[in-house]
């Protein structure tokens, strides 16, 4: 063989492994925080790390009232640039309208098809007893959040609002990393 065939092939295996490069994606941290007691209170939530490449998310929000008929979220994609500054996202979304009609937000359809397997959200209102994110794995989220919705590299934080007519009973904040 050639010096040049040799640098050809080499050339290429390079080539092919520096397209093969994908990114991943990777839990950091959760933030819950309950704001109105009345309405309700985080029973649990946590980031569980199993071991180096499985971790899992999990909270449960326990509803102190009877029934909530009207609840909004608000939701927030961040990314640290010298602080934490608004990316790409910042959608308000009237959840009861949503779970009756699902194909009206296509962004919104495909984060709440992730999280239904993990959850109890997948019901209409008015909500009662508790709602829960229960091991929602990261390799679930890697393949969409770095396939299908290609995302740069970077830390990110996701923060969710709650509110309940016009007033935020809950936040939860979602930190993580895509490299």
């Amino acid at each position: 063989m050639s010096v040049k065939e040799k640098f050809l092939i080499l050339s290429v295996l390079i080539f092919y492994s520096v397209m093969e490069t994908k990114s991943l994606f990777e839990f950091t941290n959760i933030n819950c925080t309950s704001f109105d007691m009345k309405m309700g209170e985080y029973e649990y939530c946590y980031l569980k790390s199993i071991n180096r490449s499985y971790k899992y998310l999990s909270g449960k929000y326990k509803l102190h009232q009877i029934s909530l008929t009207s609840i909004k979220v608000n939701c927030i994609l961040w990314k640290r640039l010298n602080g934490y500054k608004p990316f790409l996202y910042n959608i308000t979304v009237d959840a009861c309208r949503f779970l009756k009609n699902q194909k009206s937000n296509p962004v919104l359809k495909f984060l709440f098809d992730s999280f239904a397997s993990y959850s109890n959200v997948n019901h209409s209102c008015p909500f009662t007893g508790e709602v829960f994110v229960d091991k929602l794995p990261i390799g679930f989220l890697n393949y969409r959040v770095t396939e299908l919705l290609p995302i740069p590299e970077g830390k990110y934080l996701l923060e969710f609002h709650f509110f309940s007519l016009n007033s935020i009973f809950a936040r939860a904040q979602v930190y993580f990393i895509i490299s």
